[in-house]
C-alpha cells in the first residue's frame, strides 16, 4: 500500500513538474497569457454553449482563463490567461491572470478546463482585478467532454465552461484567480499597473489586437 501511494504521489509531481514546462512556451510570458486566453475563448465559442454575441457586446470585462487539472491521490488545478476592459474605443491591452487551486480526493485522469468570465458590471470588475477572486463555477457532466453555464460572483458575472479530458465528470469548483504582476511589469513597464493597463494608457502587447478581434467578431 506504502509503494502504491508513494508511487502515485510520485507521478503527481511529475504532473506537476511537466505543467511548469508546458507554461514556458516563449520567451514572452505575456504573449504565453494571451495565445492560452485565445485558445481558451475559441475552445469555448466552438462547444455546446458558445457565449451569445449580445452578451459580449454589453460586456465591461472579460477573463478568460485555460486551465490544466490533474489528480492521482491529490487533485490540483492550475492555470494562465488574460483580463481586458472594454473602453470607448475598443478593448484594453489585456492583464495577466493565473488560476490556482488545489484540493483532496481520489482523482484520476487529467482534465482540461476553459474558462470565459463575462462581467457586465463596472463596479465588480474593478473588484476583480484590484483583489482577485474567489469563484464558484460549474460544469457538470458524465461524459469525456462537457460543456456548461453558471452564474458565478451573482448576476453581474456569468462564466462559460468548457471542460474535455479523462474524468468521468466535468467539473469547475472553486477557482483563486490571481494577477500575474510580474508578467505584466516584464510587458509594460515596471511602473504599470493593472487599473493603467485595463485604463488604456499602454499599447496593446504582441497578440493583443488578435484577441480583441476574436472578442468583437464573437470567434
Amino acid at each position: 500500500m506504502t509503494w502504491n501511494v508513494n508511487k502515485s504521489t510520485g507521478f503527481f509531481f511529475s504532473l506537476i513538474a511537466i505543467l511548469g514546462v508546458i507554461g514556458c512556451k516563449s520567451q514572452s510570458p505575456m504573449l504565453d497569457h494571451i495565445t492560452e486566453g485565445t485558445d481558451a475563448f475559441q475552445s469555448v465559442q466552438t462547444s455546446g454553449a458558445p457565449i451569445p454575441q449580445e452578451e459580449l457586446k454589453s460586456a465591461v470585462g472579460v477573463a478568460i482563463l485555460k486551465c490544466f487539472q490533474a489528480g492521482v491521490v491529490f487533485g490540483w488545478m492550475g492555470g494562465n490567461g488574460v483580463a481586458v476592459k472594454k473602453l470607448p474605443g475598443g478593448w484594453s491591452s489585456p492583464v495577466a491572470i493565473g488560476v490556482v487551486k488545489g484540493d483532496f480526493g481520489i482523482l484520476i485522469g487529467a482534465q482540461h478546463l476553459d474558462v470565459v468570465m463575462v462581467f457586465q458590471d463596472s463596479a465588480t470588475f474593478d473588484k476583480f482585478i484590484e483583489s482577485g477572486s474567489y469563484f464558484y463555477a460549474g460544469a457538470q457532466g458524465t461524459a469525456a467532454t462537457n460543456t456548461g453555464t453558471t452564474q458565478a460572483s451573482g448576476p453581474p458575472v456569468k462564466t462559460y465552461a468548457h471542460a474535455a479530458g479523462l474524468y468521468g465528470g466535468a467539473s469547475i469548483g472553486g477557482l483563486g484567480i490571481l494577477i500575474k504582476e510580474k508578467t505584466n511589469e516584464a510587458a509594460y513597464g515596471a511602473d504599470a499597473t493593472p487599473v493603467d493597463i485595463l485604463n488604456g494608457k499602454f499599447p496593446q502587447p504582441p497578440g493583443g489586437m488578435e484577441l480583441s478581434k476574436k472578442l468583437d467578431s464573437g470567434h
